[in-house]
């Protein structure tokens, strides 16, 4: 929407294409580091970027994009050299800005879909401060699970960090805090299963693999930290992605391949904050918008 908004105001003809809009900011039950905000909700905030780019008149379509397509020969000046797909149509474009972001790998159990931002949620960093006094497990066994019961230790009254493997795959330092710490107990070899509560989360399932016996513990909060996947399918062809699948860019938020421009949580970069992709978005859009006018 950053990107939008910079293009609009540089009175480019853009399409802003998403199944769904605001990302994982909108996922957030509470910012508090977004400058000018001293505390919003996640959909709030994105509400106020949507109606942000409305006001300016960026054009929006709800759906999601199939595949990208660079056309075989280049583009003469003036003309389109991608082709993106949808369900429904293809347009044309000379230039493509792609800032699809991440998404958390889910667990894909009973109850996650139901009670997600009601007990259940993917950032620690963000929501911690409403989980005060309460119980509160983290999915996961990387330094991404580690991080997220060191984050909850600050605020809950316990922490179980459930994990499938014998030990944790993280760094030294983070699992001796995490092994030291009297707020914290670790369940491993333990796989969970189910996620329990009418309106919100009240109790987790999860399958003892020493036993193969199925227990519960009492939780109002569950983080599932078990890995974000970068959302580069669409483009995982046409430009170079890193070890993580992450899009390489430049400085200039250049990918690869000329004319493909991308931003934020899907990039390299290396902190993924909102205002850090919101200002990653603008240089991604002032770069595509000097790629296009020194082509015409």
């Amino acid at each position: 929407m950053s990107a939008a908004l910079y293009l609009a105001r540089k009175k480019m003809k853009i399409v802003l294409i998403s199944p769904e809009f605001g990302g994982q900011a909108a996922k957030s039950a509470e910012v508090e580091n977004y400058l000018g905000y001293t505390k919003i909700s996640g959909p709030e905030l994105t509400t106020k970027f949507t109606e942000h780019i409305e006001a300016i008149g960026v054009e929006t379509k709800t759906a999601e994009v199939k595949s990208v397509v660079k056309k075989d020969s280049g583009p003469p000046a003036g003309e389109a050299g991608f082709e993106v797909k949808t369900d429904d149509e293809a347009l044309e474009a000379k230039s493509i800005i792609v800032a699809s972001g991440k998404t958390p790998r889910k667990l894909n159990i009973p109850g996650e879909k139901e009670l997600l931002g009601k007990g259940i949620g993917y950032c620690a960093t963000c929501d911690g401060p409403l989980y005060k006094d309460k119980i509160v497990t983290v999915i996961g066994g990387g330094n991404s699970a580690l991080d997220a019961a060191l984050e909850m230790e600050k605020y809950a009254q316990k922490v179980y960090i459930i994990n499938l493997n014998d030990d944790f795959q993280g760094d030294e330092i983070r699992k001796d805090r995490v092994k030291n710490s009297e707020k914290i107990e670790v369940i491993n070899k333990a796989q969970t299963v189910k996620a329990i509560g009418s309106q919100f989360l009240e109790k987790i399932k999860y399958k003892d693999l020493n036993t193969n016996q199925e227990k519960e513990i009492e939780s109002q909060g569950m983080f599932v930290e078990i890995g974000w996947a970068p959302a580069t399918e669409i483009v995982q062809n046409l430009v170079e992605l890193n070890n993580l699948k992450e899009i390489k860019i430049d400085r200039d938020n250049k990918t690869s391949l000329e004319g493909i421009f991308a931003c934020g949580d899907v990039t390299d970069i290396l902190e993924k904050q909102i205002i850090i992709a919101a200002g990653e978005g603008a240089k991604a859009a002032l770069s595509a918008w000097k790629y296009i006018i020194t082509k015409n």
